[in-house]
């Protein structure tokens, strides 16, 4: 895959979370509860994980489950925090607000990640450029929980 691919799923990836954030809310109101919401959820999502997995046919080295650090397997538990909080947040300040919200929460963790080179990843240095995006995002933020 090209740089410019790699670049364009997540940017699908991320329209596809913003779309999930209201529809999550509309589910919890169906169902009043916004941790059942967000089981449905994850249930689909494993489902739909399960046939691509006998679909495409990679299962990879399953056996080697459990041979991981023990922070390599909390990723579902981030994915379940995110979807509560953003079920139930973007019924209240909007699906704009929540999602410069958490872009602002990414791209914070991100460059903690970055400089301290946690979970396995490279050091990179806190430049002033993200800083900059930083103050930016902050400052979107803030105009937005204003102006709503």
């Amino acid at each position: 895959m090209t740089r410019v691919l790699y670049a364009l799923l997540p940017l699908v990836g991320g329209a596809m979370i913003a779309i999930q954030a209201p529809v999550n809310a509309r589910l919890r109101l169906v169902l009043s509860s916004p941790i059942g919401s967000a089981l449905i959820s994850f249930v689909v999502g494993t489902v739909i994980l399960g046939a691509a997995l006998v679909i495409v046919g990679d299962t990879g080295n399953l056996s080697a489950l459990g041979g991981g650090p023990w922070w390599a397997y909390l990723g579902g538990a981030f994915g379940a925090f995110f979807v509560v909080t953003t079920l139930l947040a973007s019924p209240r300040v909007g699906v704009t607000t929540t999602f410069v919200s958490v872009v602002l929460g990414q791209v914070a963790a991100a460059a903690l990640i970055d400089r301290l080179g946690w979970f396995g990843q490279r050091s990179i240095a806190f430049s002033w450029e993200r800083a900059i995006a930083l103050v930016l995002l902050t400052i979107s933020l803030v105009l937005l929980l204003r102006g709503d």
